[in-house]
């Protein structure tokens, strides 16, 4: 009996073994299929990428770790935002061009990017002289006239002028301008600083550029059409936004480099004084007086033949119609005033005649 109870315990306690390692088995392989689950979600992530989404969103992408072969790749979301923040905070590299924004590592030091611009009135005594100036001025600083626009009328000579000269000559050319022979000259200066946007385009398209590069990597690498339409789709837009971030850059760039001034240059045909006639001697209020009464008899008599002229079509019409309508009515008159004439010589006649008769009859 204490032998078959003691092969009993056996059993069980084998069979509690092989239920364990049974256990740790299913543990394991449910363990590498979410491993493997996992890792693909992993790969189709990343062929996907969010490059339409903004800054952060392209940096996290930049930063995803690539392989080669059959690397895989798993991206944490920790990760990517630690990532995200370094790239954009990285500053610009050093050695740039000169117009280009020059921040060394580690230094706070930088180029400033400033937009220069002025407004410029002046009175010349030569318009034709002034212009002639102006325009071997603009060639020897360097610079090219923008618009130009003239003007002339009866009290002025004139016109506007847009320029740009480099802004290392800036101050130059406004000091050279003033020498040219003037009676009056206004000007006003100012800047507008646009370092801050340049810092932040360079950056936009350092993150932007890092993006097109993985796209390109993704787009060799995927194998499926629908992967690669996605990563043309969002690689077409990276390199749209990149161009036009470049555009504003060369903008900006040459606005630093080039400052603007607007000028206006005018010569006045007449001087804008008052005439007091106690001024003006007695003959020549004389001639005045005379001479306004002239233009006003001339005038006059210039409109009486205007008037003329003008109505005499009406009046040949009226005169076609009106004179033999006249003449009707004179003929007419003259017939009634004869016929009356012999009704009242008629009349006496019969008068007489009748008191005879009663003298015969008595």
């Amino acid at each position: 009996m204490n032998m078959l109870h003691g092969g009993g315990a056996t059993k069980k306690r084998s069979v509690r073994w092989f239920m364990l390692v049974g256990i740790a088995v299913m543990v394991w392989m449910l363990a590498g299929c979410s491993s493997s689950n996992s890792d693909q979600n992993a790969k189709s992530d990343g062929y996907a990428g969010s490059a339409t989404s903004d800054n952060a969103a392209a940096s996290t992408e930049a930063a995803a770790p690539m392989a080669d072969g059959d690397t895989e790749m798993t991206t944490s979301s920790s990760n990517s935002s630690a990532n995200t923040a370094e790239s954009a905070e990285e500053p610009p590299a050093a050695g740039m061009s000169d117009t280009g924004s020059n921040i060394p590592d580690g230094e706070s030091s930088f180029t400033r990017k400033i937009i220069y611009k002025a407004n410029v009135n002046m009175e010349v005594e030569d318009y034709g002289k002034a212009q002639t100036s102006l325009r071997n001025l603009i060639h020897l600083s360097g610079g090219y006239l923008l618009s130009f626009s003239d003007k002339k009328t009866t009290s002025e000579l004139g016109g506007t002028y847009t320029i740009k000269v480099p802004a290392a000559g800036f101050d130059t050319f406004i000091s050279e301008l003033e020498k040219i022979k003037h009676e009056g000259f206004e000007s006003s200066a100012q800047g507008t600083d646009v370092t801050e946007e340049y810092v932040d385009m360079e950056a936009r398209l350092k993150a932007r550029q890092v993006v097109e590069a993985r796209l390109t990597a993704f787009m060799e690498k995927a194998t499926k059409t629908t992967d690669l339409l996605q990563i043309s789709n969002q690689l077409g837009e990276v390199q749209t936004e990149i161009e036009r971030i470049k555009g504003r850059i060369r903008y900006l760039d040459k606005n630093v480099e080039y400052s603007t001034i607007d000028l206006r240059m005018y010569q006045l045909l007449e001087p804008l004084k008052a005439k007091d006639e106690e001024e003006q001697g007695f003959l020549a209020r004389i001639t005045d007086a005379m001479s306004g009464s002239t233009n006003v008899v001339y005038a006059f008599i210039q409109g009486v033949f205007i008037f003329i002229a003008g109505a005499l079509p009406v009046l040949a019409l009226a005169a076609i119609v009106g004179i033999p309508s006249y003449l009707a009515y004179r003929s007419n008159r003259r017939k009634r005033h004869s016929h009356q004439a012999a009704g009242t010589l008629k009349v006496p006649a019969t008068e007489t005649a009748e008191p005879n008769k009663e003298e015969s009859d008595v």
